[in-house]
């Protein structure tokens, strides 16, 4: 999403990255690996838990995943596969996103 972060702000889209690591292991990340959008640090899990991602067997505790939330707060798009080939790509996502 960072290479094509320009296409979706011109869609309006907010792109947040979640991490399942503390604000400190986050930060360093961060600095070591600049991001165009903000990454928060979920260390309790508890928004891998809403979503369903969590995986016991699977991406060290994690799945990875794309959602599409609307302003009102509904997922109108999710792509969650067990490793990172398996989500969904930039232009299937940018089309969902054109369509909202």
């Amino acid at each position: 999403m960072r290479d094509d972060i320009a296409r979706f702000e011109a869609l309006g889209a907010t792109v947040v990255a979640v991490a399942p690591h503390s604000e400190a292991k986050v930060g360093k990340f961060t600095l070591d690996d600049e991001y165009p959008f903000p990454m928060v640090a979920d260390p309790s899990g508890a928004t891998f838990r809403a979503y369903d991602v969590l995986s016991k067997l699977t991406s060290l505790g994690q799945r990875p995943a794309v959602f599409v939330v609307d302003r009102s707060g509904i997922v109108r798009f999710d792509a969650v596969g067990t490793k990172m080939t398996d989500i969904a790509g930039n232009d299937e996502v940018l089309s969902v996103l054109a369509g909202l």
